[in-house]
């Protein structure tokens, strides 16, 4: 895992470098040679470092220079890098805890329970055996459910007929939920790099409705381009797609103030603390039912390794 993260951050850096010499004033030729690359254009070396995302460098490399698109792309590679690093680390250690957990209960369920209660099967000691056998049920459960759960929303957000309907459908019961934040921000890091390389909103929301590989930033692109289409103000059609209810707060705020590029950037900044905030609640939910399922497993071990003991104890 560490291993990865580093290659991935030493592609970052390679490719930063990359922008920092062309921002001042290297050709690519220069910067070939000076980092050392073979690769002969600025598209050939994104593919090589970056292969599948490339669809994204080849969708705004037609409106920009190369300087603008390595900019928004490394702006966009960072954000992943930065997200993946943050989250996953956390969770290797709860998920194993979990696993672990999961594991030592079916263990003692089909080695020890069984002989342990066929010897030493005293009264008292059925809830003991109750308990541990409905725990491990109950878990057994919840796993299967939680696996179906995630190969429903695998399926929903992998499928293009099925994965606008999945956002659209959470942004209607819970209009601030973690993929509209999530969804929000990114469109906006995206719009206002773009709005800073000096492109007209059209052609803005015409480079961010092509972002195949981020659909729901697609889908709220091209919603911002057919409310246009439709005759509204550019006001009404920012303010009323599916983004978090803060970033309507913003916008509306750099319109009214005609500082839009800056309420953009207060907004980014926002919506990491935003999206950072409800990662935390939600990690310590899952932080608080791997450890609550930690103890109580050991305790209900604890009390089968002790039968045995109170009926050897007994006996001298």
């Amino acid at each position: 895992m560490n291993s990865f993260f580093m290659n991935r951050e030493r592609q970052l850096s390679e490719m930063s470098l990359v922008l920092a010499l062309i921002s001042n004033g290297c050709t690519y030729e220069q910067t070939k040679k000076i980092i050392g690359c073979k690769q002969n254009s600025m598209h050939a070396l994104v593919s090589h470092y970056f292969g599948k995302s490339k669809s994204v460098y080849e969708n705004i490399r037609k409106a920009l220079s190369d300087e603008q698109c390595l900019r928004i792309w490394l702006m966009i590679q960072n954000e992943k890098a930065e997200l993946e690093r943050k989250y996953i680390t956390k969770l290797i250690y709860p998920c194993f805890i979990c696993i672990f957990t999961f594991v030592s209960l079916l263990f003692f369920k089909f080695t020890l329970l069984s002989k342990v209660r066929t010897m030493f099967d005293y009264g008292g000691n059925d809830l003991t055996f109750s308990l541990f056998n409905f725990m491990c049920y109950a878990l057994l459960t919840l796993y299967m459910f939680l696996i179906l759960l995630y190969l429903i929303i695998r399926y929903f957000l992998y499928n293009p007929n099925t994965r606008n309907y999945l956002y659209l459908t959470l942004f209607a019961k819970f209009k601030d939920n973690l993929l509209t934040v999530h969804s929000s921000g990114l469109f906006s890091k995206i719009l206002l790099e773009c709005f800073r390389a000096g492109i007209s909103t059209q052609n803005s929301l015409d480079i961010l409705g092509k972002f195949s590989e981020f659909p729901f930033v697609m889908l709220l692109a091209r919603n911002c381009s057919l409310r246009l289409f439709e005759g509204n103000t550019f006001t009404h059609a920012i303010t009323t797609i599916e983004t978090d209810s803060s970033f309507k707060i913003f916008i509306q705020l750099g319109l009214y103030a005609n500082k839009v590029i800056e309420q953009l950037s207060n907004y980014c900044t926002f919506n990491i603390n935003l999206f950072d905030s409800k990662m935390k609640k939600l990690l310590s939910l899952f932080y608080a039912f791997v450890y609550v399922q930690f103890f109580i497993a050991v305790i209900l071990i604890y009390q089968i390794i002790q039968i045995p003991m109170a009926a050897i104890s007994s006996k001298i």
